[in-house]
């Protein structure tokens, strides 16, 4: 069965994925006041942008990814800067992984758990091979970090992104948390029925620049 790697990348890719089958340590920060101001709004700095099996993500020298090669490229700022740029790089990668790679880069971008588990199993069932065509890659737009927790190190993200050619506007969650010093997306369960969603316009998010 060949899984054409198009569209719903990240938490939608990963569903998608499902579908077709049926997809720390301590630090001065720990010791942060929990009341303290977090910026949960401001881009990643220094924004730029690399290519990925066809699909552009964002990256930054100070945020992440800063480790890996390839489509498993990790080390992540414990920020939500940080934690923006895990969810897109590591839900891409899960997406566009091949049948070679692909269990290096479940075992580097998510967190142990049912999630994990259940992609496992349905992208054994997969073959994912070739680059995403231009019609259908997404174009990372924007994010909103709707959670940002200090202790227990965790963080919710909603990004941003239109499809090929089409301007509507789609937007899905990404959750995560801080493992091993880094962040790790952690993955829905079929039954959770995570899907991207149609929004009017990027209100209330945070634009991503430079993405073409």
């Amino acid at each position: 069965m060949t899984v054409s790697r198009t569209a719903r990348l990240t938490a939608a890719a990963v569903a998608v994925i499902l579908a077709a089958a049926g997809c720390g340590t301590d630090d001065t920060s720990d010791t942060a006041d929990p009341a303290t101001s977090v910026d949960t709004t401001s881009a990643p700095p220094d924004l730029q942008w690399r290519t990925v099996a066809g699909v552009l993500v964002p990256t930054s020298r100070t945020a992440g990814p800063t480790a890996g090669t390839g489509a498993a490229r990790h080390g992540y700022d414990r920020t939500p800067q940080g934690a923006v740029l895990a969810a897109i790089n590591g839900q891409t990668a899960l997406a566009v992984a091949d049948d070679r790679t692909w269990p290096e880069v479940v075992n580097t971008v998510t967190a142990p758990g049912p999630g994990r588990d259940a992609f496992a199993v349905a992208r054994a069932g997969v073959t994912v091979a070739g680059a995403v065509p231009a019609t259908a890659a997404p174009r990372f737009v924007g994010f909103e970090v709707t959670d940002y927790q200090l202790d227990p190190p965790t963080a919710a993200v909603s990004v941003a992104q239109t499809i090929g050619t089409d301007p509507q506007l789609y937007a899905y969650p990404v959750a995560l948390q801080w493992i091993d010093d880094d962040w790790r997306i952690v993955l829905p369960t079929p039954e959770d029925d995570i899907d991207a969603a149609e929004i009017a316009d990027l209100t209330g998010y945070t634009t991503l620049k430079g993405a073409s």
